[in-house]
């Protein structure tokens, strides 16, 4: 059971969802990425709290991991990217913020619809499934519809608090090896994309993914 009362849930996931419908209307990168670490917070706090409650040290070590690497060291790494590149707007996008909005809208009626199989749990899993979800599709979205590098390395970092939102909600607690194992392979991945982000700026001035065609070979 979740250590923290059903209005409090409640409000946590309302704070997770418009985060990321937030994140996929934003027009400036630095404010997408300031609330997805807002996002972040909040996973990491609920896993804390989870842990707290069922006297799980080891639980509660994870979650102040969790928000150190992930709402800590991702975001400078990415603001350091982002210094360098001079990148401020979203600018280049295959779908308007408008648009994309509306969008976001109608995927998150989506994955209500999906968890409606599991109308039969407590509704604050229920609720909590339909979040989770909704973040993914949200990531999905800002991969498939922004050209930036960095708004797209948000859209994973968006899909990752998805996931580990839904094993939490499905699983109460992933295995922490698991969850470990998860979260190293985000953070190399980011550095990862780093490099990459820096070799296109040396290359072409821009994060226009439409350039990484070329940097093949």
């Amino acid at each position: 059971m979740i250590g923290i009362s059903d209005n409090e849930l409640n409000l946590v996931l309302l704070v997770l969802l418009v985060s990321g419908l937030i994140m996929v209307y934003s027009a400036r990168v630095k404010n997408a990425l300031n609330w997805w670490t807002l996002q972040t917070v909040f996973v990491s706090l609920l896993l804390i709290a989870e842990g707290y409650h069922n006297h799980a040290i080891e639980v509660i070590i994870f979650g102040v991991l969790l928000l150190v690497a992930k709402a800590g060291v991702i975001p400078i790494l990415l603001r350091r990217v982002l210094k360098e590149s001079k990148t401020e707007w979203v600018g280049e996008i295959y779908l308007k913020r408008a648009l994309s909005l509306v969008f976001a809208g109608g995927l998150t009626l989506i994955a209500y619809e999906v968890t409606e199989p599991l109308m039969a749990l407590h509704s604050g899993y229920r609720n909590g499934l339909a979040v989770a979800f909704a973040l993914i599709f949200y990531g999905l979205l800002l991969m498939m519809a922004r050209k930036v590098a960095i708004v797209q390395v948000l859209g994973i970092l968006l899909i990752d608090n998805g996931i580990f939102l839904a094993g939490f909600f499905l699983t109460q607690g992933m295995p922490l090896l698991v969850e470990l194992g998860a979260a190293f392979d985000i953070l190399v991945g980011i550095v990862i994309i780093g490099i990459l982000s820096k070799q296109m700026l040396e290359n072409y001035d821009s994060l226009n993914v439409d350039h990484m065609r070329s940097l093949k070979g």
